[in-house]
């Protein structure tokens, strides 16, 4: 493979590690009779062989590919074979619902398919979502075996140059609120987000990854980390069985993990109902939805001798921020005082700013109304080169999200913030999820931490139901056990009340309403569907009060 690149991409960066570490682990399943364990030097190879044998089927440069195939080493060769011929791989998070991944499908016209046979019958079926793609590769069960790994030694195809402001790859947002949108990842994108795990987290070459997130696992070759795929369903983590989890960190030595709150609170009950702790792990990264104080305190701990890290960002820009279990702990009195989830300091190279939350259609005049000061609240918005260049094939969004300031491409990132008296970041929810009452404005990371605080509730959602400028804030919520009775939640409900009637006073909370379990987004299992709720309640609400029934 050629030694010199226009400039670094992922697959330049595995051939590094390649020749630094050839024979380390470079991904490994803990699943038995999955795949075989193979080191850096096996994997380049195989990304080289693959990428040859695609070039075969007449993949060339600046082709989109889709990519649907089970998370594993089939999905980190092909995405990184892909890329070294610089085809740009798109990646579509099928638990966002099959309507969705057909419009996506249909809104990118990828020209290439690679993915398992149930998707090859799916684009037959359903060809006019796939009218665009004009080859198909279909990735049987011994298709690696077949054609990668007993390949002849015939010479690989030349890896293509790239440069900074090509692009990448397009990744799906997960539309918990709103339509999903094809974010464009250029390669200084991937480069800067590499340059960020390393310097901000010291993650090293060596290290053991715990990979509960595979979209996030593709970083670990560019890191020289291997990867661990653990015993679970990467689509469900809600299902993943904390036993397993816990000993596949302590039987492979672990050292980070990057995971939703929902595994993090897995691994943390797990751990001390069986009294252990976790020695091996020097950080977890817990994302996709802010983390409860309790949470992160008990996992720290476990971590005796790691940390417990909150990264803030999107699909769109990511990091952002971070804040670390201490800073979170020690804000704990104030985040459950309604002054919003601790998000810490921007990282380093990152432009953090918060602007008046305005309309889309006003964004390019955004930074003619200036940015606001410490204590105000408004929208945040990241400039640098973690964050993506907009969304593919759709101008009208991209055209809303960004603007320009102080000679600076920001991104707005539809959440709601302001920075404290030490100039931390704080979150307050999604603008689209903000309640818009007769009395003001409430945002959802004001009160829902209050509610997450009480014993018996596993999660809460405030919702607003009515006229959409003039809601009533209601509070639904999920309890903790199943066999809750109607005397209990009679109980639960009126301290809820009283808690929100003295903490907020003017927004007059008379409602609170009971889920068996409350909707969330299939990617982290963490984000809840709000305005799904909102339109389920206010149905319901509008129902009762013409049939003359009161709740």
């Amino acid at each position: 493979m050629p030694d010199r690149f226009a400039c670094k991409n992922l697959v330049s960066h595995l051939a590094e590690t390649a020749k630094r570490s050839p024979h380390q682990t470079a991904i490994f399943s803990a699943s038995k009779n999955n795949f075989t364990k193979r080191n850096f030097k096996e994997l380049s190879e195989d990304v080289a062989r693959c990428a040859t044998y695609l070039q075969t089927k007449g993949l060339t440069k600046g082709q989109k590919a889709l990519l649907f195939v089970k998370p594993g080493y089939e999905l980190t060769v092909l995405a990184f074979s892909v890329i070294y011929l610089g085809v740009i791989p798109v990646i579509i998070d099928p638990g966002m619902g099959f309507r969705s991944v057909l419009s996506c499908i249909r809104s990118t016209k990828p020209d290439i398919l690679i993915g398992l046979p149930l998707v090859m019958w799916l684009s037959f079926v359903f060809r006019n979502s796939f009218k665009a793609v004009h080859t198909k590769i279909q990735i049987s069960k011994n298709f690696l075996n077949k054609h990668i790994l007993s390949a002849s030694s015939r010479p690989y195809w030349p890896q293509a140059s790239t440069t900074e402001e090509e692009l990448a790859a397009i990744v799906f947002t997960s539309g918990s609120t709103g339509a999903p949108k094809g974010v464009k990842y250029l390669h200084k994108n991937f480069n800067s987000q590499v340059d960020s795990l390393q310097g901000n987290f010291d993650i090293a070459h060596g290290e053991i990854d715990l990979a509960t997130l595979p979209i996030f696992s593709l970083f670990n070759p560019a890191l020289g980390v291997t990867t661990i795929v653990p015993e679970m369903n990467p689509r469900k983590p809600a299902s993943a069985d904390a036993r397993s989890l816990v000993e596949s960190i302590k039987s492979h030595g672990i050292t980070t993990a990057f995971a939703s709150p929902v595994i993090g609170k897995k691994i943390a009950d797990y751990c001390i109902k069986h009294d252990q702790i976790l020695p091996s792990l020097q950080r977890i990264f817990l994302a996709g939805a802010p983390s409860p104080p309790g949470l992160i305190e008990d996992l720290s701990k476990i971590l005796v001798h790691g940390e417990v890290i909150v990264p803030y960002g999107a699909t769109e820009a990511l990091p952002v921020s971070f804040a670390t279990a201490k800073q979170i702990i020690q804000s704990q009195k104030s985040i459950l005082a309604g002054e919003g989830s601790y998000l810490g300091n921007p990282a380093p190279g990152v432009s953090v700013k918060i602007f008046p939350s305005l309309a889309p259609a006003l964004s390019a005049k955004l930074g003619e109304h200036g940015e606001l000061t410490r204590g105000q609240i408004g929208e945040i918005c990241v400039a640098g080169d973690i964050v993506t260049d907009g969304y593919y094939r759709m101008p009208g969004a991209s055209i809303d999200a960004r603007f320009s300031y102080e000679n600076k491409t920001f991104h707005r990132m539809g959440d709601l913030g302001y920075f404290d008296q030490d100039h931390c970041l704080r979150f307050l929810g999604r603008k689209a999820e903000c309640i818009q009452t007769e009395n003001g404005l409430l945002e959802t990371e004001r009160c829902e931490p209050m509610i997450n605080a009480i014993p018996c509730i596993k999660k809460s959602a405030l919702i607003g139901i009515g006229n959409a400028k003039k809601q009533e804030p209601c509070i639904v919520v999920e309890p903790l056990r199943a066999d809750f009775t109607e005397k209990k939640k009679r109980e639960v409900s009126q301290k809820i009340l009283s808690i929100l009637t003295t903490s907020f006073p003017q927004f007059n909370f008379m409602r609170v309403f009971w889920e068996p379990s409350i909707p969330v987004d299939a990617r982290h299992n963490a984000k809840i569907h709000r305005l799904s709720l909102s339109k389920k309640w206010t149905r319901i609400v509008q129902g009762q009060s013409k049939a003359g029934i009161f709740s």
